[in-house]
């Protein structure tokens, strides 16, 4: 027999509870009453919803998870949203949320940041491109001789490539190397040998005109010029 106040389990035959002394209907009472009451499971039993109540940990880490954008917060929200408790789908449903929101974003940002990649790229493949072009782009040549001007105060090596070949030169100074006459491409470049703050400074001339220059002040700094005479 349970009581009917604290639900405690007595004897069949007592007349007051055990724990907490209420009288107890055993003897000439309502024996429905008795056995529907000793059926009666005892009122501090969790209902089933309680047993389904989400742990602490799991709720933390779903939100963590959610946070961090990951499937793993996704997976989690699922777990908690499909317990029979009203706190638990309510984390879950929260959970879910987030994680869709992180995803999304996650997204965004990592197309955001993939195209700027490929903008920077291409406009350097482009720069690059532009400036092969404009080293070697053609000029008018009424022919004659082609001079390369290399000046600078002070030691300096480099190298001349034309239609003949390459070959190395090297000077201190300045100084003026006749070239010939040339048709084709034509390469040459300076560099300071010293590691002087000056300027060093290279020409490619033809009949007096300058064809191309170039100059730099950098130490160890190398000047270089091109161009394709037709």
């Amino acid at each position: 027999m349970y009581c009917p106040n604290c639900g405690s389990e007595n004897k069949d035959d007592a007349q007051f509870c055990e724990s907490c002394g209420n009288k107890l209907d055993a003897v000439g009472g309502d024996v429905g009453s008795s056995a529907k009451i000793s059926q009666s499971p005892p009122y501090h039993q969790k209902p089933s919803s309680e047993a389904n109540k989400p742990s602490t940990i799991l709720v933390v880490l779903g939100y963590i998870f959610a946070i961090l954008g990951g499937l793993i917060g996704v997976v989690l929200g699922l777990i908690l949203y499909s317990k029979d408790n009203h706190e638990a789908k309510t984390h879950g449903r929260n959970i879910l949320i987030i994680s869709a929101v992180m995803i999304v974003l996650g997204v965004l940002v990592s197309g955001y940041v993939a195209s700027m990649v490929t903008s920077d790229a291409y406009d350097t493949i482009s720069s690059s491109s532009d400036s092969y072009s404009g080293d070697y782009s053609s000029t008018s040549s009424t022919g004659g001789s082609v001079s390369l001007v290399i000046s600078y105060s002070g030691e300096w090596s480099g190298a001349v490539s034309d239609s003949s070949g390459t070959r190395t030169i090297e000077g201190y100074g300045d100084k003026t190397i006749n070239l010939g006459n040339i048709d084709g491409a034509v390469a040459a470049n300076a560099q300071k040998s010293d590691g002087g703050s000056g300027v060093i400074s290279i020409s490619l001339k033809q009949n007096g005109k300058t064809l191309k220059t170039d100059s730099t002040t950098s130490k160890y700094g190398l000047a270089q010029v091109s161009t394709y005479l037709d």
